[in-house]
């Protein structure tokens, strides 16, 4: 516990760590890494600025909902209140803010996840960095290609074995098919963008998925929202 801090809303163990590393969200939108077994004070703390352009919120700053780590335990997502998502990138023992991700959701994120499945044509730690989805209060669900720009060059482009993410599919409604942004002309696909979205069409509380081997339901996106039921999204594959 550290003194005088907001409340922790949101809790994630980082993965590939060389100790117990564990980073913790809260209603004052900073973030904070602490080393399990030194629990006096965070070994770093990240205070994730306010976005002007992000949706209307209840508290100011915006509070942190959730928090995921991707695969190699380099980057951390945070879904905010304001209905954006930072990208901190670990710099040693330090969080940097990487990047920003705007434009997919109306209200607060509630959830943001490193999915399980991924890229199978590459066994390096990092391949699978670059997809992030983010579900929210507004009961969008987005997949969002990070970019080479912010995952670095061994993450594989996950539009290379994900299916829609290269077309409007006609199960994706106009205003969340008007933001995928499939720029035809950029090769290099390098800046974060938005691949393609499902309207879940109920406020979402959370998301977790299943590994791309499991015998039954693999590669499949599983979503809590306020109503009785989980819902299952298989997520087709090249």
């Amino acid at each position: 516990a550290e003194d005088g801090a907001a409340m922790a809303t949101c809790t994630a163990f980082r993965p590939r760590s060389s100790g117990l590393d564990l980073a913790s969200g809260g209603t004052d939108c900073a973030v904070r890494l602490w080393d399990v077994m030194k629990p006096r004070r965070p070994s770093c703390s990240m205070q994730i600025a306010s976005d002007d352009a992000g949706a209307a919120q209840v508290c100011n700053p915006p509070m942190a909902f959730d928090l995921s780590w991707s695969p190699s335990g380099k980057f951390l997502a945070a879904g905010l209140g304001d209905g954006t998502a930072s990208i901190l990138f670990m710099q040693g023992r330090s969080m940097l803010e990487k990047c920003r991700l705007r434009g997919g959701h109306s209200s607060s994120i509630a959830s943001v996840l490193f999915p399980a499945f991924g890229c199978e044509s590459s066994s390096h730690v990092a391949a699978n960095d670059r997809l992030l989805i983010s579900a929210g209060s507004d009961g969008a669900i987005m997949f969002w290609d990070l970019g080479a720009d912010v995952a670095g060059n061994n993450a594989v482009d996950p539009s290379s074995w994900l299916v829609g993410s290269d077309v409007r599919t006609s199960n994706i409604d106009q205003d969340l098919a008007a933001l995928a942004l499939n720029d035809k002309k950029s090769q290099h696909q390098q800046q974060a963008r938005i691949l393609f979205g499902i309207p879940h069409n109920e406020k979402i509380n959370f998301v977790t998925s299943s590994k791309s081997n499991e015998p039954v339901l693999p590669s499949s996106l599983f979503v809590a929202d306020t109503s009785c039921d989980i819902t299952a999204y298989i997520v087709a594959r090249k």
